[in-house]
C-alpha cells in the first residue's frame, strides 16, 4: 500500500478497516467521537512555560526523569491493551484515544494520518453528536463496512 498514490478517501477507507479490524466497532465509534477539533490556544501556555526555563544541568535531570517515567507507563499501558485484547478490562478514553491514534499511524504513516482525519473532520458536522462516521462522498461503501463490522462483532458476542 503506497499512502502517496492514495485518494484522502481511500485512505480513511483503510483506516476505519485497520480501526475496525484491531478495535472493534463500538471502539472506533468512542475514538472517531472523541477526536474531534477544539479552539483551545497552546501558544498562551507555551510561553508561559518558556518563562520559567530551568538551567541546562536541572533540564538533563528532568529529561532523565521524563524518560524513565514513560518507559514505566508505556510498560503499564501495554499491560492494559494486553489485558483489554483477552477481554479482562475496559480502556479509558485516553486509552481508547491512544491505541487509536497509534494504530492510525501505524498503518497510514503520519502523512496518512493527516489525511484521514482531514477526510473524517470535513465529512462531519462537530456541532451535531457523532455517530458513526457519515458517508464520505468518495467512498460510498464505508458506512456498510462499519456496519457490517459492527454487526459480526455482536453476533459474537
Amino acid at each position: 500500500m503506497n499512502i502517496l498514490e492514495m485518494t484522502e478517501g481511500e485512505l480513511y477507507k483503510a483506516g476505519l478497516e485497520e480501526l475496525i479490524g484491531q478495535m472493534g466497532a463500538t471502539y472506533t465509534e468512542q475514538f472517531l467521537k472523541q477526536c474531534k477539533p477544539n479552539d483551545y490556544d497552546y501558544t498562551a501556555e507555551r510561553h508561559k512555560s518558556l518563562d520559567d526555563d530551568p538551567d541546562i544541568p536541572t533540564m538533563v535531570n528532568q529529561i532523565r526523569e521524563r524518560k524513565i517515567a514513560q518507559e514505566a507507563e508505556e510498560r503499564i499501558r501495554t499491560e492494559r491493551i494486553d489485558a483489554w485484547r483477552k477481554g479482562l478490562l475496559e480502556l479509558t478514553n485516553i486509552e481508547i484515544c491512544e491505541l487509536g491514534a497509534k494504530i492510525l499511524t501505524d498503518k497510514l504513516g503520519v502523512p496518512g494520518s493527516i489525511a484521514f482525519w482531514h477526510h473524517h473532520f470535513k465529512q462531519n458536522e462537530w456541532a451535531q453528536s457523532v455517530n458513526l462516521p457519515q458517508q464520505p462522498v468518495s467512498d460510498g461503501d464505508t458506512d456498510a463496512i462499519l456496519t457490517q463490522q459492527k454487526h459480526a462483532a455482536e453476533s459474537q458476542d
